[in-house]
């Protein structure tokens, strides 16, 4: 009888681990890969680049050329994918909806803490027919190293620009931000 229970309760556990592997039920939306499209796209369009970049009280603005643009973006797309199988698990997914601000909004939070990519928010506006479309993507990142922390909180605004505010806090100096906005037309 022991027997009956031990085989009945082995097959049971490797039978669930076999689905779990399979669980095909959850998909995340992967921010990398429609950046890395929206990337694409801009270098098909006859676009001009401009960068503002503010240190402290100080502005500056100048244009830039394409591999400069690609050079910038590379901030948000050589992020770890949160969507890929390797990373789902660390993070949580949560659906909601702005009524003020009219957008379904998709936020994906680090289990972790202490992981790099700390949350993703998806904001996407509805049309009358019920389909959506991404607006912005909003991304905190941080990392903690000998004696100073850096918080990147990035924005996208889809086919328009993006922004990379990075606060640099080391100990016993003041705070550091420096913000760079990349846009197109």
């Amino acid at each position: 009888m022991n027997k009956i229970i031990i085989v009945f309760s082995l097959t049971c556990f490797f039978i669930s681990c076999k689905n779990k592997k399979l669980d095909s039920t959850r998909a995340y939306f992967s921010v990398i890969d429609y950046l890395n499209a929206e990337v694409r796209k801009t270098d098909t369009l006859p676009v001009h680049f401009k960068k503002i970049t503010i240190v402290g009280d100080i502005s500056d603005t100048s244009s830039i050329t394409k591999e400069e643009f690609h050079s910038y973006a590379k901030e948000f797309l050589n992020l770890p994918d949160i969507a890929s199988v390797k990373k789902m698990d660390d993070y949580t997914e949560t659906n909601d909806f702005d009524e003020i601000l009219n957008n379904v909004l998709l936020i994906y939070t680090a289990k972790d803490p202490e992981d790099e990519v700390r949350n993703e928010t998806i904001m996407m506006e509805p049309d009358e027919q019920g389909n959506t479309q991404v607006k912005t993507i909003i991304i905190t990142v941080a990392k903690n190293a000998d004696k100073e922390s850096i918080e990147k909180n990035m924005t996208w605004h889809i086919d328009k620009r993006f922004q990379i505010v990075t606060k640099k806090n080391k100990q016993g100096q003041p705070e550091k931000i420096n913000t760079t906005v990349v846009s197109w037309e």
